[in-house]
């Protein structure tokens, strides 16, 4: 029985699927990636070469790949794109895949080990990169192991080379403004202004504190708020900088019946980034994200320490002159 797989032609242009693509200029623009993140479910499956016999022979045909012994893991790890573009591909060792475009946009999926039998009984073997709704992205020839570049047939084809240094790749400039973005949220979180309140339906706590019901389409719990603040920062730097955004014993953040209460107290932020590219220097433990703050009037750089965790570039320190 032949299994066939085709995959999809070759990347003509940069895709603006994003997890959490934000918009520093406007807090309705600040998505959370909990909701509107996915990602497939289905389980990686190899299938087992068969072997035939003819009249002449009872000798088993072998497959023409090296080895069937292949796994969606053969590919956990970082890999750029070998040409212009410099997307970069992060497999986990579950087999979960998300492509990141230099130009902004994230794709998400599952890989598979998949055969095809070939008209003399022989097998090839490719990784077969499922999409989170079932179609097949692309498909990379199994190569001989060890390997350190994967290639797809498909005209136009594309190519990947591993990253095998224990130093990850730089984060885009979409991924250092999504970074920006979420600093600036809590910068605004903390003045009471970085989600829309409605300020006729409010709640004050016995200490007199007055807190105003979100009105806003992305934000509707405190789950959502620590949801984002925990995708784009790490504990560590959460502790030392902004838990008392939640759960203290005076947060700036409640839930009331279900619904995010936000605290009414207008104050001035620390931060009014400008709306341009950040620039991103390699430094000893990961990357510097650098960015423009204009200061009442002074311009300013304010630096990013990121790191990544879990596939993921994070906040982990913050230098400025406040």
């Amino acid at each position: 029985m032949k299994k066939r797989i085709i995959t999809a032609a070759a990347l003509s242009s940069i895709l603006c699927l994003t997890s959490c693509g934000h918009d520093s200029n406007g807090k309705d623009d600040l998505k959370n990636p909990s909701l509107t993140t996915t990602s497939t479910t289905s389980v990686s499956t190899t299938t087992e070469p068969q072997t035939t016999t003819t009249a002449a022979t009872t000798e088993a045909v072998q497959p023409t790949a090296p080895s069937a012994d292949y796994s969606p893991a053969d590919l956990a790890g970082e890999w750029v794109e070998t040409d212009a573009f410099n997307n970069i591909l992060t497999v986990n060792d579950d087999g979960s895949f998300s492509l990141k475009y230099a130009g902004g946009g994230t794709r998400f999926g599952k890989i598979k080990v998949e055969s095809e039998e070939k008209p003399d009984g022989s097998f090839t073997y490719q990784y077969s990169f499922y999409e989170d709704n079932g179609t097949v992205w692309a498909g990379f020839i199994c190569p001989e192991k060890p390997f350190n570049e994967i290639y797809s047939e498909a005209e136009g084809g594309m190519s990947f080379v591993r990253n095998d240094s224990n130093v990850p790749l730089a984060p885009t400039i979409p991924e250092a403004k999504d970074l920006r973005d979420a600093l600036a949220f809590a910068d605004k979180i903390m003045c009471g202004v970085g989600v829309a309140t409605d300020s006729n339906t409010e709640y004050t706590t016995d200490d007199g504190t007055v807190y105003h019901k979100s009105v806003d389409n992305i934000y509707k719990t405190t789950s959502d708020v620590r949801n984002y603040l925990y995708h784009y920062m790490t504990e560590q730097f959460i502790s030392s900088n902004y838990d008392f955004i939640l759960g203290t014993e005076h947060p700036k953040c409640i839930d009331i019946e279900g619904a995010l209460y936000i605290e009414y107290r207008p104050i001035g932020g620390r931060y009014c980034f400008e709306d341009t590219d950040p620039t991103i220097d390699k430094t000893d433990n990961g990357y510097s994200i650098n960015i423009k703050n204009n200061d009442y009037g002074a311009e300013e750089t304010v630096v990013i320490d990121a790191v990544k965790e879990d596939g993921c570039w994070k906040i982990n320190e913050v230098h400025d002159s406040f």
